[in-house]
């Protein structure tokens, strides 16, 4: 798994197809309240849930990873519209960053004007280091 930044929309009382119509992109996740979190997985999903991702090369830099989601779903006004409509439980923004066994341990920083975007939609911010 290479680098990657995704946004999802979790607990909305709409349809996953109706969030991504909203939305208008591909996602990379669809889950459904009520349905097995896996194939042959008796556990029910307890929240629908809609995830887009943007995957990267290994040079992009942490800089580079917020705003290119953001772009991706239609920009910050886009998405405070469709968060008025949905009213999602939560939105989280993951970055996945596989720094283990690259060759060098990169460091990196968030402008606070993207910090500040990821507030105006209502965005948690979390990492994921492999």
């Amino acid at each position: 798994m290479g680098k990657e930044v995704s946004l999802t929309f979790r607990g909305f009382e709409k349809s996953p197809s109706e969030v991504v119509n909203l939305i208008g992109v591909e996602p990379s996740y669809i889950g459904t309240k009520g349905d097995p979190v896996k194939p042959g997985v008796k556990t029910l999903l307890r929240r629908s849930a809609v995830k887009f991702t943007v995957s990267f090369k290994e040079e992009v830099r942490l800089a580079e990873m917020i705003p290119a989601i953001l772009e991706y779903v239609g920009g910050v006004n886009h998405m405070r519209k469709v968060s008025d409509v949905i009213k999602p439980e939560f939105i989280e923004v993951n970055l996945v960053l596989p720094v283990k066994y690259s060759e060098e341990q990169e460091g990196g920083s968030i402008d606070s004007k993207h910090l500040g975007a990821l507030n105006a939609i209502g965005a948690s911010l979390s990492f994921e280091f492999l």
